[in-house]
């Protein structure tokens, strides 16, 4: 299918989900082909796809830079607070399934496959899949690049196991991401995902404060916007220059749309945090006992069905 947006011109494949929309009826007031309509909802989620792609190649320009830090174990974050409560959430990956949804480098999808799981792996970025396939020869690891929210090609319950790891602030549509792992997850599957902390957004959003408690010195987290569904732009913290987009997301909105889809809560940590606030003292960075990052992990309920 061509589809042309202004002056710019591309060629996209055609999903069945693009048509299996109820047609309004006509009325007085407004007469509507079918033709007209369904190239409205096409273009429309075009435009929603391209411009999640356009945001996310960014990290195509610093593919190597992030590869290296996260080379085959994840930098210190990931290493000391985020993968280990991961793995244990997932526990044993021998002669699982998993889809690892925003894979990065591939470090994790690695390490699952080494411990004798069947791994599926993609990201947005073509740079990073190339990086990662380099990485994995002989694994058992089915690489692609695809959009976070693209779920073609995956049958119904296909997976044991779908892990998001610090991916999901960048998806806007939580609604259509959830009820896609709701699809490939089978009954009583795991969905486990990692993000930043709500309670602890980056600058300017929250910023460390030293206060009194018991008229002792303790290092205070001031936060605001907690609950706003906005778009944040930030710059990456890979080369300090290139521009991405997050959104943030309250965790009512996260747990309560997982749970909609039958991806019900089974586990939460937060992990205290490490090697942040390095402009106070050694006493004061160990006072706060605040998280930078939670992980989350939620089990498909047997009764629920998702179709394309």
């Amino acid at each position: 299918m061509s589809l042309s947006i202004g002056d710019t011109h591309f060629t996209v494949p055609t999903f069945d989900f693009y048509f299996k929309f109820k047609i309004p009826e006509p009325n007085k007031d407004r007469l509507i082909t079918k033709r007209d309509y369904l190239g409205r909802i096409v273009e429309s989620e075009m435009l929603s796809f391209l411009s999640y792609n356009w945001r996310m190649a960014g990290y195509d320009n610093v593919a190597k830079k992030y590869s290296d830090s996260m080379s085959n174990v994840g930098d210190f974050y990931h290493r000391t607070q985020i993968d280990p409560n991961v793995y244990k959430i997932i526990g044993d990956p021998k002669d699982k399934i998993i889809y690892d949804l925003g894979c990065g480098n591939g470090y994790i999808a690695r390490n699952l496959a080494k411990k004798g799981a069947k791994v599926f792996a993609s990201d947005v970025s073509s740079e990073l899949v190339k990086l990662a396939k380099e990485k994995s020869k002989g694994l058992e690891i089915d690489y692609s690049v695809r959009d976070a929210l693209d779920f073609n090609g995956f049958a119904d319950g296909q997976f044991d196991i779908v892990l998001m790891n610090m991916v999901i602030h960048y998806i806007k549509d939580v609604d259509a991401l959830f009820r896609g792992i709701s699809r490939i997850v089978r009954k009583d599957g795991l969905f486990v995902l990692s993000t930043g902390h709500p309670f602890r957004p980056g600058r300017p959003y929250s910023v460390w404060e030293v206060g009194k408690i018991d008229n002792k010195e303790v290092l205070f987290v001031k936060v605001t916007g907690y609950l706003k569904k906005e778009t944040r732009n930030i710059v990456c913290w890979c080369d300090d220059k290139t521009k991405l987009v997050m959104y943030n997301q309250p965790l009512n909105l996260l747990v309560n749309t997982m749970a909609k889809y039958g991806l019900h809560t089974i586990q939460v940590e937060e992990p205290k945090s490490d090697g942040f606030a390095h402009d106070f003292s050694k006493k004061l960075q160990k006072s706060h006992h605040i998280p930078t990052f939670i992980i989350i992990g939620a089990r498909k309920s047997a009764d629920v069905k998702i179709h394309p």
